[in-house]
């Protein structure tokens, strides 16, 4: 009978170890995020690209985060969804929403995230954990698109991605982008980023 209680209980704990770390795993994680018509699931004919940065702060409470496109028209919304590459899934959080359609040809938004933003049903720990699985994705929304006209996955590509392009100058602040940092570095990388990218 002991052994009956100690293995589920054994399967409990290594579920709940396994749940904390992967929910701990997302702390301090980066993403650069290509947006790209060809990444939609529904055939795209658009000449508009993007690039969106984000990142978790080092206690993994927020999610810094700034969206830029190219050739962008008639924009309605951004958001990030929850699904793997090539499935469309749920809003788990806005990034923006105009009221009227806007066009686009540089940066469009810039802000941060918290537990209290989230739209969908996934908890921050749940979300965090997708993000961790690769699971997330970035989508703006148009006239034309309603259902997205360029994404971006966030996931291991645009972790190594952000680590490549970033090049951070060693007298930057190495926290996360919710910490206290003071001066105006988060404009300076996103400017940096935006340079390397589109030039």
């Amino acid at each position: 009978m002991k052994k009956a209680l100690v293995f589920p209980l054994a399967g409990v704990l290594a579920v709940t170890t396994f749940a904390s770390t992967a929910s701990a795993d997302h702390e301090g994680r980066e993403f650069l995020v290509e947006l790209s018509p060809e990444n939609e699931v529904m055939n795209v004919e658009s000449d508009a690209m993007g690039k969106a940065h984000f990142e978790v702060s080092e206690d993994g409470d927020t999610l810094e985060y700034w969206v830029h496109a190219e050739h962008l028209e008639g924009a309605t919304a951004g958001h990030l969804h929850s699904g793997p590459t090539g499935e469309d899934g749920p809003v788990e959080v806005f990034l923006f929403h105009n009221d009227e359609p806007m066009d686009y040809d540089g940066d469009i938004v810039s802000g941060t995230l918290r537990a209290d933003d989230l739209v969908g049903d996934l908890s921050w720990e749940e979300f965090s954990m997708a993000l961790v699985a690769g699971d997330v994705y970035a989508n703006i929304h148009t006239e034309d698109y309603p259902d997205g006209e360029i994404r971006g996955q966030l996931d291991e590509y645009a972790q190594n991605a952000a680590m490549e392009k970033a090049n951070m100058p060693s007298d930057m602040p190495q926290t996360g982008m919710g910490g206290s940092s003071s001066g105006n570095w988060f404009t300076s990388l996103w400017s940096n980023i935006t340079g390397l990218l589109f030039n």
